[in-house]
């Protein structure tokens, strides 16, 4: 029996095949966008460090910075590395500055990971309120609670922006739980982004922040939809109207923000 070797299935194609742009970093997906719970930029930075595993100084110094001094047009990185970290030189820090070393931040990270949703983990809608009033805290503060339910359910441990935000005090989720700025162990306070920064670790002292059930006093009792609104827009007829107006201009229809947000929101899990 012969065979034929020579048909058209067996011709080479010799075209070039299109190859994807591939990105330099992992396209790790920010946690909560379109929620309350957005997660902030610098708790982003460093679970994408974790994502690499590497510290947030090594990701920083090895692929951002360098990228920031070519679109800042800054040949000095000593100035940049000095404007994202510390208290001084903070992100948080009321001054325009901040705003330009933001904007670039976000700018490299998407070119890193080829992600275009990244201008959604900071309030640069809002920067001229920013820097004029300071809305951001200057030390990173976090639920304990919130932290334990999440590693006993392994979901991912992130930090929220709204956590950030110096008028929230109280943990949206869990009713009467103070925001810590101070860790129980060290008792030291630290900015939201460090050379070590890692959600749910103390950046000093590298220890866990949760509670471990140390504040389960409070039953972990949940704020209903109708506390959401009395917590993050406020009593229209109150004569609170700093609150109601810091807030509202916080967040972009909050309304509809809190509508949309359920108060069982949780991470996604590992």
């Amino acid at each position: 029996m012969l065979v034929d070797y020579y048909t058209n299935d067996e011709l080479w194609n010799l075209e070039k095949p299109a190859i994807p742009l591939r990105s330099r970093l992992f396209p790790l997906e920010p946690i909560g966008i379109g929620t309350l719970y957005v997660e902030s930029l610098s708790g982003y930075v460093a679970r994408l460090a974790e994502y690499h595993f590497m510290t947030t100084e090594q990701l920083i110094l090895s692929h951002i910075v360098p990228l920031m001094g070519q679109k800042m047009s800054e040949p000095n990185l000593i100035n940049i590395i000095n404007n994202l970290f510390g208290i001084r030189h903070s992100l948080a820090t009321a001054n325009e500055t901040r705003g330009i070393y933001a904007t670039a931040l976000i700018q490299v990270l998407e070119e890193l990971t080829l992600r275009r949703d990244l201008s959604n983990l900071t309030p640069l809608k809002w920067a001229s309120l920013v820097f004029e009033f300071s809305l951001l805290r200057l030390y990173q503060a976090w639920c304990p609670l919130c932290y334990d339910n999440w590693h006993t359910d392994h979901r991912i441990i992130y930090n929220p922006l709204l956590w950030l935000v110096n008028t929230i005090k109280f943990c949206p989720h869990h009713e009467h739980q103070l925001l810590l700025e101070q860790c129980p162990h060290c008792d030291q306070k630290f900015p939201p982004l460090t050379r070590c920064s890692r959600p749910g670790y103390c950046s000093s002292c590298h220890l866990w922040l949760g509670s471990f059930g140390l504040n389960q006093a409070f039953n972990e009792q949940i704020v209903t939809q109708d506390s959401w609104r009395q917590l993050l827009i406020g009593d229209f007829s109150s004569n609170h109207n700093d609150k109601l107006v810091w807030q509202c201009m916080w967040f972009d229809d909050v309304e509809d923000l809190v509508d949309n947000t359920p108060s069982n929101f949780l991470p996604p899990k590992h």
